[in-house]
């Protein structure tokens, strides 16, 4: 038998991978005492029931396989040269002054054409600021308020890189491409002075702006409101934008865009150390379990770690501490990325209650039919791993299957290759580049800090206190120049 199918083989890589040691050693700490003894060689062993039963199938010894693992192939920068990627992430600045904590926010895109050796002609940076105490609608006092924004903006950081780059083929976002948005649920709606504020800095042209606010309160009216609430004629004559149907209604225009383009656009979300256990739950344990029942060995994980609990996925995550970063690092290969499944990402999406801007009480708001399946709700979301290197945890990538069936594939081909630029990382090096780029460090927001100060006490001092001119040097403090976050001073 090969060594790295035996229980010995797996311990022997394991502790040769300081990062997976380090993430077990934590695991063993935490998890109940009396799973502490021997949690690591109990690891192992399970580890290497995994692989042999991978390997077995792969020989056509056994019907199924507990995971079906994928190669990356024909992962070589000549079958990319020319083409033209956008990276795009969101970064959040705080600016503390006296008691109150005005929040910047800014998007960054960073846009490459692969193989053009003039520089001018192969990168473009591009970013855009907005200052969130602008906001008239969302409710401030919730802790997600900075996040619901972000994602906004970072939606439409992404519609303008594919209005303005028609030969865009490749769209990368810095975490998930749709996120847990259950969560984000009874935030106070946005008024039509807020996506103004939006669209000025994501879409210059009037036109294209009218257009897409336009088309999303000509939705409302028919079909987004009414099933969401008895007070929709209400909402459409104010011309609210309730956040997670407007949220729900980019995702439309961006997806509808990218199959009017031949060809189809890549668009995927790039997530790093992820804490998401959904893959080894509802995929590989929910297999291992079934053929545990089938064979009358539901204890077969008791007898191992010395228990009467461990009797279903749920139960053995729960107990354990595993995670799909830490069980699929040991189980693939540098260059595999696991088989595809359905990420759920809005079972949080039901009733709740809504407040509407300048009102005093809330109203209650279905959003479920904001669900995929509907007219007007959220697109699906397809999700696998990608292990880049054997010193890091597996990425995540998220794709639209609604773009067509090769987006995992072709997406993970180039993913790859952005990420083994960064060997040491494992993570695209445009992301990196985007996350520095749209990040509003702390030595910046310090300065300005200075600044403000020094401004509201001239100002104080003349009995002049002009918003707007606050406004314009908060504006500043996260626009400067372009590539400020290279001026930063050394550690």
């Amino acid at each position: 038998m090969e060594r790295y199918l035996t229980e010995e083989g797996v311990q022997e890589e394991l502790q040769q991978q300081s990062h997976l040691l380090m993430r077990l050693a934590e695991n063993a700490l935490t998890v109940a005492e009396s799973l502490r003894d021997n949690y690591f060689k109990n690891t192992a062993k399970f580890v290497a029931a995994l692989r042999r039963a991978m390997h077995m199938a792969n020989e056509g010894r056994r019907p199924d396989s507990p995971l079906v693992v994928h190669r990356v192939r024909d992962a070589d920068w000549a079958n990319f040269q020319n083409e033209v990627v956008t990276f795009i992430d969101g970064g959040i600045g705080r600016v503390q002054i006296s008691s109150q904590v005005p929040i910047l926010l800014r998007v960054g895109s960073y846009c490459v054409r692969t193989g053009e050796r003039r520089l001018a002609e192969r990168e473009h940076f591009g970013y855009y600021p907005v200052i969130l105490g602008d906001l008239e609608g969302g409710s401030k006092e919730r802790k997600d308020f900075p996040d619901i924004v972000r994602i906004i903006a970072e939606l439409l950081g992404g519609l303008s890189a594919l209005e303005r780059t028609p030969d865009l083929r490749v769209l990368m976002f810095h975490g998930p491409l749709v996120y847990l948005m259950g969560g984000y649920a009874g935030h106070t709606p946005f008024t039509e002075r807020d996506i103004d504020l939006f669209l000025q800095q994501y879409a210059p042209d009037p036109t294209v702006a009218r257009q897409l606010k336009g088309g999303f309160l000509k939705e409302a009216y028919v079909d987004i409101y009414p099933p969401m609430t008895d007070r929709a004629d209400e909402w459409v004559a104010r011309r609210l934008f309730e956040p997670l149907a407007w949220t729900a209604y980019l995702y439309r225009q961006l997806i509808q865009k990218a199959r009017n383009r031949q060809p189809v656009p890549i668009i995927a979300g790039v997530v790093e150390r992820s804490d998401m256990r959904e893959f080894s739950e509802r995929v590989l344990l929910e297999r291992v379990f079934r053929g545990l029942r089938e064979k009358g060995r539901l204890d077969y994980f008791n007898e191992m770690y010395g228990r009467s609990d461990l009797k279903s996925p749920k139960a053995l995550l729960d107990k354990l501490g595993y995670t799909d970063t830490l069980l699929l690092a040991m189980l693939l290969r540098p260059g595999e990325f696991s088989e595809p499944w359905e990420i759920d990402k809005y079972s949080g999406l039901r009733r709740g209650d809504v407040s509407l801007p300048g009102e005093i009480g809330s109203s209650k708001v279905d959003f479920s039919p904001l669900k995929p399946g509907s007219k007007i709700g959220f697109p699906r979301v397809l999700g696998c791993y990608l292990q880049v290197s054997e010193t890091t945890e597996p990425i995540r990538i998220e794709v639209f299957p609604e773009l067509g069936e090769d987006q995992i594939v072709e997406g993970a081909r180039r993913i790859y290759l952005y990420s083994r630029l960064l060997p040491g990382y494992g993570f695209p090096v445009g992301l990196d580049i985007a996350d520095k780029y749209a990040h509003v460090p702390n030595w910046l927001t310090d300065a300005y800090t200075k600044l403000i100060r020094y401004h509201l006490g001239v100002s104080l001092q003349r009995g002049e206190i002009s918003d707007a001119e606050m406004r314009r040097i908060l504006v500043q403090a996260i626009y400067m120049t372009h590539r400020d976050w290279l001026f930063r001073p050394k550690a």
